[in-house]
């Protein structure tokens, strides 16, 4: 007798061991797994209004930047930045010595530097002056470089590139600032883009 009233008081507690595996496994399968979804589709929305804003900017600069080109090409500038009969493997070259010389003349460390793949899709629809490139024999080269230094260094690096514009872009700018250190040190990832009038064919540096 006391047998059959030992299980009879169990069966509740077996219910509700099985009603909390099984929202454990709702939570587990259905829940987390949509609430990761959740956030993977809000980044690839922000990411693309991010995508739409930076087009609608180059629409708005198209027309300034196509006209700066041709005043650029007209009083042959570009000829005296780079020399002709360049390919784009010297061009890449030539920017990445300016950059490390910039680097070097603050007493800055470059990290790293490489050419970067400009056929990829994405790197092509976020040109700055995409409508320029197409209608125009003007070839981009572009190249990242990761460098350590203080801000006096970025400053110059993007005032340099800002006073030969339309030749020289910055595409992109990542900085860190490094703990443990004196003064305002940082570590910076810049990808620069410049502008020549080459060949339609793009070498590969080595």
């Amino acid at each position: 007798m006391s047998s059959v009233s030992i299980s009879r008081r169990q069966h509740p507690l077996f219910a509700w061991l099985l009603l909390l595996l099984l929202v454990c496994a709702v939570v587990v399968f259905g829940v987390l797994p949509a609430l990761s979804r959740s956030h993977e589709l809000t980044g690839k929305i922000e990411s693309g209004y991010e995508r739409l804003s930076k087009m609608r900017q180059i629409a708005q600069a198209a027309p300034v930047l196509r006209s700066e080109y041709e005043r650029v090409r007209s009083q042959g500038l570009d000829k005296l930045f780079y020399s002709e009969g360049m390919t784009s493997a010297q061009v890449a070259k030539e920017l990445q010595n300016q950059l490390t010389a910039v680097v070097t003349r603050r007493r800055g460390i470059m990290l790293s530097s490489e050419v970067m793949d400009n056929s990829d899709p994405f790197n092509q629809a976020r040109d700055e002056v995409a409508d320029v490139e197409v209608n125009t024999d003007y070839q981009r080269v572009t190249v990242q470089a990761v460098f350590q230094g203080d801000m006096q260094l970025l400053r110059e690096i993007l005032h340099e590139t800002s006073r030969v514009r339309p030749l020289m872009f910055v595409e992109a700018l990542e900085i860190r600032p490094l703990t443990g250190q004196q003064g305002q040190l940082v570590k910076a990832s810049l990808q620069v883009s410049t502008y020549w009038r080459g060949g339609m064919s793009h070498e590969t540096l080595n």
